[in-house]
């Protein structure tokens, strides 16, 4: 079947783990967020508010994860952090949590996404279909050797990016009909800043930018670890941020407001606005094999969480396995499986609020994490959060607020959320009682 702990032959570069955190970010949020927004946020500089507003968020965040990577080097992301900073009960929670939420259900969200825009394009083929097709595929993809998962995200992720500078460009150059209010009205937008669906906004921001940390998940196989992942994860917050920004005030440049509330498919509807209907249709063909990248990156960092909890839970010891190549085969295969089953039973827009408040609160913590950290010695040559504690408490500020707003504003999905990470963490203590996990995180 494999080897339990063998060595992968080759590392990850800088240039292809910011292509992980860049495609982990840029995938279904930008083009789907902006449908729930400007129903509630009728204004053109708040839309703009709120992506800036989450890019800052994001990169006060990879500041503050860079320097816990640097600290407590080793793969799982918040399963490792919370674990060795707070007790294993934590850190098994978020591992769970991060595995099935964190990736299983974002790759089917991504995947959905893309079948979308596929059947927008071709309709011929259902949108499950286009979405299980491309699912299977990129995991087949990711079994074969960590090379060619590089170069599978490099390639994929620079076609990404093509496109939505190609689309920014030519929504700037060409006359758009769209109708949204750009004049600033300091009265207005306060009001419309301070209602609860302004945090709900936010929400869904959040769920755009996340994916800024994904290179922590896959910390043990990049090369110059410390160097790679701080470089990674700010260059690309701050990429993405720019890119965010650009391409909402692209959509709302492109098309009326009354098209896009309520729509998923924004990019869709504003490029049908811009160039019509055939061309919207070859535009929605594209960026379906735009959003290959968001779930490639998904499918190959989410399976490095389950890899290192069964290394360390020993009813999970089959998780742990490795092929030749370096490649956790099960682990794979297991959030695969996860994602076809969220594809075939998951609401689009209640999930998107349901995985959302999870990861929140596991970043959370994480951040919060950095407090303790800079109590014990400084690891020579590790990265330091600038401006600390200025990013973490930012990122604390902001990601509470949005917390406590959405259960407000939307009470079911983030309850459901709630009562997800209650059950994961009570699910630790009769497994550690019938022996079946240990201490280590």
């Amino acid at each position: 079947m494999g080897h339990i702990m063998n060595a992968a032959p080759s590392k990850i570069g800088t240039l292809a783990a910011a292509a992980l955190v860049v495609s982990s970010m840029v995938g279904t949020g930008v083009f789907t967020s902006l449908g729930y927004q400007v129903g509630d946020i009728p204004s053109g500089p708040g839309i703009l508010l709120v992506w800036i507003l989450g890019g800052l968020v994001a990169l006060c965040g990879a500041l503050s994860y860079a320097e816990l990577a640097g600290a407590l080097p080793r793969s799982g992301g918040e399963y490792h952090f919370i674990g060795r900073l707070y007790h294993p009960s934590l850190g098994w929670t978020a591992g769970l949590l991060s595995a099935v939420v964190g990736f299983a259900a974002p790759t089917a969200l991504a995947s959905l996404a893309l079948g979308s825009y596929a059947h927008r394009a071709f309709p011929q083929v259902s949108m499950a279909t286009y979405a299980v097709m491309a699912l299977v595929a990129v995991t087949g993809g990711h079994l074969l050797t960590l090379k060619t998962s590089a170069r599978l995200q490099t390639a994929a992720t620079a076609l990404k990016l093509a496109l939505i500078l190609g689309f920014i460009l030519a929504a700037f150059l060409k006359t758009g009909h769209g109708d949204i209010r750009w004049e600033i009205r300091p009265q207005v937008d306060f009001e419309i800043i301070t209602r609860p669906a302004f945090a709900v906004a936010l929400l869904f921001v959040f769920y755009a930018y996340s994916g800024w940390n994904a290179a922590v998940y896959m910390l043990e196989e990049l090369k110059d670890e410390r160097k790679t992942v701080s470089r990674s994860l700010v260059c690309g917050a701050l990429l993405v941020m720019g890119l965010y920004v650009l391409l909402n005030a692209a959509f709302l440049k492109a098309a009326p407001v009354a098209d896009l509330a309520g729509k998923i498919e924004v990019g869709h509807v504003a490029a049908q606005a811009l160039f019509g209907e055939g061309a919207a249709k070859w535009f929605s063909g594209l960026l379906s094999l735009g959003l290959v990248a968001t779930v490639s990156a998904l499918v190959w960092a989410g399976p490095r969480v389950l890899h290192v909890m069964g290394r360390d839970f020993h009813f999970l010891r089959v998780l742990a396995v490795k092929n030749q190549h370096g490649i956790p085969v099960p682990a794979t295969l297991i959030l695969s499986g996860l994602a076809l089953v969220f594809v075939r039973v998951g609401n689009f827009g209640q999930l998107l609020t349901y995985t959302q408040f999870a990861l929140t609160l596991c970043a959370f913590l994480t951040v919060f994490g950095i407090f303790i950290v800079r109590r014990k010695p400084r690891i020579e040559g590790a990265f330091r959060c600038p401006w600390y504690p200025l990013p973490p408490l930012v990122f604390l500020a902001m990601t509470g607020f949005v917390m406590v707003r959405s259960l407000v504003a939307d009470p079911g999905p983030t309850l459901a959320g709630m009562a997800t990470v209650l059950l994961a963490w009570l699910c630790y203590f009769p497994l550690r009682r019938a022996g079946s996990g240990n201490d280590g995180a």
